[in-house]
């Protein structure tokens, strides 16, 4: 099992052992150990991007959120890209 953090939250990456459930025994399984994530709360990996080890899933994991970044957080209520464009038409 490894703890990444990856586009700033915490996942943790396994290799499932048991029949109980998403995904077989020897996939590759990311899950967020967090209360909000819902239906994206565990992930195959072995099945969303072919890992077939914990490295391999470690690299998936950070590859995703490299290549899909969140929105960064509004400050003061303002969206800060929007405010960004306004200022470049100008």
């Amino acid at each position: 099992m490894a703890r990444v953090t990856a586009g700033g939250e915490k996942h943790r990456i396994y290799k499932k052992t048991n029949k109980i459930g998403e995904g077989k025994p020897g996939d590759i399984m990311v899950n967020h150990p967090t209360k909000d994530k819902g239906i994206w709360d565990t992930i195959n990996l072995t099945k969303k991007a072919g890992a077939k080890t914990i490295k391999q899933g470690i690299a998936a994991t950070k590859k995703w959120h490299k290549d899909n970044p969140y929105p960064k957080p509004k400050k003061n209520g303002k969206d800060r890209s929007l405010a960004k464009k306004r200022r470049k038409r100008s």
